[in-house]
């Protein structure tokens, strides 16, 4: 299974911070989009696209890796970015990245003391 595959796979409808404040995330906004149901059909498609080029096809391999298990929607696609190799990225990454963030990122949630 491709590593499309295994992100919509792992996204879900439903999941989220609530409509109005979807369209403040940056990742939303970098994939043209102005609430995570568009955002994830957007992340979809340019997820598809990605695993054609080689350079996107290499950072969708090493996602994981380089940045950590877990992606929270309000990350930071240009900062994470950054966590690859200058061979490892091109002027798309972010927003492979962002489509990443989308699909599987989850609420950054405080932890109750």
């Amino acid at each position: 299974m491709g590593m499309v595959a295994i992100l919509k796979t792992w996204c879900s409808t439903g999941r989220g911070i609530g409509a109005r404040g979807e369209g403040s995330l940056k990742a939303v906004r970098m994939l043209g989009a102005e609430g995570l149901v568009d955002a994830r059909r957007r992340a979809g498609q340019a997820l598809e696209r990605a695993w054609r080029c080689d350079c996107c096809r290499s950072l969708l391999a090493h996602v994981f890796e380089r940045v950590g298990s877990t992606l929270f929607l309000d990350d930071d696609p240009e900062l994470l970015a950054q966590a690859f190799e200058d061979s490892e990225r091109d002027r798309f990454s972010a927003r492979v990245l962002a489509a990443c963030i989308v699909m599987v990122g989850r609420e950054r949630v405080a932890v109750a003391l």
